[in-house]
């Protein structure tokens, strides 16, 4: 018969055991991948989940701020950054947004939200992981005093504030944007209207830094551009329920590595023009992107086109790749920019198109019976040999289509070779390639991008 001493022990083991299993399963239940695997507060580090204290932020910002990543912050309506306030956020920072709410740095303010790889500033919906849709917020906007072509330009905001955009400062300095995530926004606002997108960059200069940003999901334009001279480098606009990029209303600046993905209801991928009201306004948008790749929706949606230039948009893209647009890859429309393309002023060059329209080797779309803007009838200007343009080749993506995980890197079979010249002075001229990304590289999207499907 085994003494007390015996029972003592076994019991002693017993109730460690049950503790050691107890700590174990705790362990494995507070583990994590990424921030949407902790709840609307908490956020994964090293591994683990911790909760964060939750802020809400209801009131304009009026002095020089820091938003720290110990925080998750609420926006519970339009916030806006009012002069002379800075707004800094610190890399890891986590913002949550309610319906209609969002994040606004007007004229004279400045935000500065600096991420990093490993730790990305990420705006998002509020809602729970597994229901959040397009539209669950407004968005994040920077507003400059760099010039546009539009008079009394004013985002259309119901507010106190002025949400005048633009001035004569080329060079103004909006703030930083890098390694920033942007989730689920772009929603009407009280007045109905549909005034941010995911990202929007209004009247923005050249010392304003935007890369490394990526938007998701949003139910208007991807990043929106509007007059100034900001340059984009490294942007990732996936999911968007318009347009991807939306370049106008006299932008001036360049752009290189852009990738952009399009699901079902996606419209453009690249769209570029000057004014809705006075297309032939000045100063005139004039787009020069190098290094782009637009991914359709596998040939399956409404008209959706890879490239568009419209209302008197022109410029030149260049060392691009892009395929599987139902409608074209590339598309040409209105009076003054059919005037552009016919003086040589809309320049595509050096960029492959694949797996387009309904055959799948329609590259262009010609005017239409019924048709309210007439286009470009005749294409053969692109599609002659000293563009090095290309049509028909696979770029050799693995899985382009993938909306959760996509295949940014492409072969390098069709996308590099000696001919192709490098880009010119004010850009890489290391990227000589076709596409946002180099076939011999990882995708610098790696580590700090984010695909969720709701």
């Amino acid at each position: 018969m085994p003494s007390a001493t015996s029972f003592l022990r076994l019991s002693t083991l017993a109730i460690a055991a049950a503790l050691s299993a107890s700590c174990s399963l705790a362990l494995e239940l507070n583990q994590c991948v990424s921030d949407d695997e902790c709840g609307a507060t908490g956020q994964c580090f090293d591994g683990l989940c911790k909760e964060n204290e939750r802020v809400e932020i209801t009131d304009h910002i009026v002095e020089d701020t820091v938003w720290t990543a110990d925080n998750t912050y609420l926006l519970k309506d339009l916030v806006m950054i009012v002069a002379p306030a800075t707004l800094t956020i610190e890399p890891g920072t986590r913002i949550l947004a309610e319906r209609r709410a969002g994040l606004v740095s007007l004229k004279g303010a400045k935000l500065i939200a600096e991420g990093r790889r490993d730790a990305p500033i990420v705006f998002t919906s509020a809602r729970p992981v597994g229901q959040r849709l397009a539209g669950d917020w407004a968005g994040l906007a920077m507003v400059g005093r760099a010039p546009t072509n539009r008079v009394d330009f004013n985002l259309r905001i119901d507010s106190e504030q002025d949400t005048s955009v633009g001035g004569s400062d080329e060079s103004w300095d909006c703030g930083t944007l890098r390694y920033v995530r942007v989730e689920f926004g772009g929603a009407e606002l009280s007045n109905g209207q549909k005034a941010l997108k995911g990202i929007t960059l209004a009247g923005c200069g050249s010392e304003t830094t935007v890369e490394y940003v990526q938007t998701h999901l949003s139910d208007d334009d991807g990043i929106a551009v509007f007059g100034g001279n900001v340059d984009l480098r490294y942007a990732v606009s996936t999911r968007a329920q318009d347009d991807g990029i939306d370049l106008d209303t006299a932008w001036r600046g360049t752009a290189q590595f852009l990738a952009i993905q399009q699901d079902i209801n996606s419209r453009e991928g690249i769209e570029i023009e000057n004014l809705a009201e006075d297309p032939d306004a000045s100063p005139q948008t004039d787009a020069r992107i190098y290094n782009f790749t637009v991914i359709g929706f596998n040939r399956d949606g409404d008209g959706q086109r890879g490239l568009y230039f419209k209302l008197g948009g022109l410029g030149t893209l260049s060392h691009g790749i892009v395929l599987g647009q139902d409608g074209a890859g590339l598309h040409i429309e209105g009076p003054e920019s059919i005037a552009h393309a016919n003086e040589g002023r809309v320049i595509v060059e050096n960029t492959l198109f694949f797996d387009q329209g309904d055959s799948g080797e329609d590259y262009f779309e010609p005017d239409a019976p019924g048709d309210e803007f007439p286009s470009l009838g005749d294409y053969s200007a692109y599609q002659a040999e000293e563009t090095g343009n290309r049509f028909g080749l696979d770029p050799g993506f693995s899985d382009p289509y993938n909306l959760g995980n996509p295949s940014w890197i492409p072969a390098a079979e069709h996308t590099t070779d000696r001919d192709l010249e490098r880009p010119p002075e004010g850009f890489d001229p290391t990227a000589v390639f076709l596409g946002a990304f180099s076939p011999s590289a990882a995708p610098w999207t790696e580590g700090w991008t984010s695909y969720p499907l709701n």
